[in-house]
């Protein structure tokens, strides 16, 4: 399988199993670029995936985004990781940032990186995801990631809220041949997508 060519398809087969199971699986069963046990082994974890952020992981508590600092962002964010995806190995080791000037950005992993931009009174006010995912466990690991960071950003939205932002982000895309750069608001947070050639960057900007 050429990844990159079926890279919408697959991002797509993932949003929709992770966050509305029914549709992911008819989406799979169709439209899946895998031989079918990879598709329906894929289908499975997913929806235990779900089944977990809906009915077993606690609620989350509101947050003031626009006072997150550099600190309490990295906190709130390894939370969300503990929460929703703690087998991921996404935490972010603030003892190992690297710091420019009021912001900082970490490598998560070897495809995947979180930056932040922060204001002169220490606010975070954007955070960017780029990855570079070529293979099926990288754009799991990318896409979890997305999630996180509107999971920490918006912890007022449950799951299926959190994949209604991501949809509107057009991350269902399945044309094979368009890349993809959209954007869509959710309370103080203007979330942006923007694919080419199988980079992905990913960014959140905070209102003041």
């Amino acid at each position: 399988m050429d990844f990159l060519k079926n890279y919408p398809r697959v991002i797509g087969m993932f949003i929709l199993l992770l966050f509305i199971p029914p549709l992911g699986w008819i989406f799979t069963y169709r439209f899946s670029p895998y031989d079918k046990k990879t598709s329906w082994a894929i289908a499975i974890v997913c929806t235990f995936f779900f089944v977990y952020s809906v009915f077993i992981s606690p609620q989350h508590e509101f947050v003031d985004v626009g006072n997150l600092t550099r600190e309490s962002f990295c906190t709130r964010y390894n939370e969300q990781v503990a929460k929703l995806a703690p087998n991921l190995n996404l935490t972010v080791d603030e003892n190992n940032l690297k710091i420019d000037g009021n912001n900082f950005s970490y490598k998560i992993t070897d495809k995947i990186k979180i930056a932040a931009k922060v204001s002169k009174n220490n606010f975070v006010r954007e955070v960017v995801v780029t990855a570079a995912p070529k293979t099926t466990d990288e754009s799991f690991q990318a896409l979890n990631c997305y999630g996180l960071v509107i999971a920490t950003l918006n912890p007022e939205l449950n799951q299926d809220k959190r994949g209604e932002v991501l949809r509107e982000l057009k991350l269902l895309e399945t044309n094979i041949n368009e890349n993809i750069n959209t954007s869509t608001e959710s309370g103080r947070i203007t979330y942006l997508i923007k694919t080419d050639g199988g980079n992905v960057t990913f960014t959140a900007k905070i209102a003041d």
